[in-house]
């Protein structure tokens, strides 16, 4: 091998790592992206029907608000499922700590109603499709650890796109 082939690997051999460290900062910087600050979320299933389709619709969460306790009742949250640890839910708040919830027992008996006080550090979500929707109701209130984000904009499907605002369960 002579010595203009061995400079001409070099260059290459650099090129190729430059290329490589720019690929691994954007890929870190997407996941604490991702991880800490936003993200994209794919939503299915008719817990939260009608304000999320059964199928296919995406949303932005940010993951910081919550950390500073600025979530109250009417968001819409992402929540670590206290009965599927490996899986987050997407459900509203309804209370939070300190607050009488008066929920539906029974959805198809609405006279069985129970209330309750959220404790210390918990939050009480419920899924707006109360038919079909595992929520407090099922579980109980939530530790405010379990929160993962605050949903706060649909993106898909377009005719539907716009901010999720804070609303209340009651008004819809």
């Amino acid at each position: 091998m002579s010595l203009r082939n061995l400079k001409e690997w070099t260059i290459i051999a650099k090129e190729a790592f430059n290329g490589s460290f720019f690929v691994a900062k954007a890929l870190c910087f997407l996941h604490v992206t991702n991880t800490y600050v936003l993200s994209v979320v794919s939503l299915y299933g008719p817990s939260m029907l009608p304000i999320f389709n059964i199928t296919g619709d995406l949303a932005l969460a940010e993951r910081i608000s919550h950390k500073f306790g600025k979530v109250g009742a009417g968001d819409i949250v992402l929540v670590t499922s206290p009965l599927e640890p490996r899986k987050i839910v997407t459900k509203r708040i309804i209370g939070v700590e300190g607050d009488s919830v008066t929920y539906v027992v029974d959805p198809n008996n609405s006279d069985r109603t129970q209330t309750i006080v959220v404790p210390k550090g918990h939050i009480w979500v419920e899924g707006d499709n109360i038919y079909s929707s595992k929520d407090s109701r099922n579980f109980g209130a939530v530790p405010y650890g379990l929160l993962q984000g605050k949903m706060f904009w649909k993106i898909w499907p377009p005719k539907d796109f716009g901010s999720l605002g804070k609303k209340s369960k009651i008004t819809e």
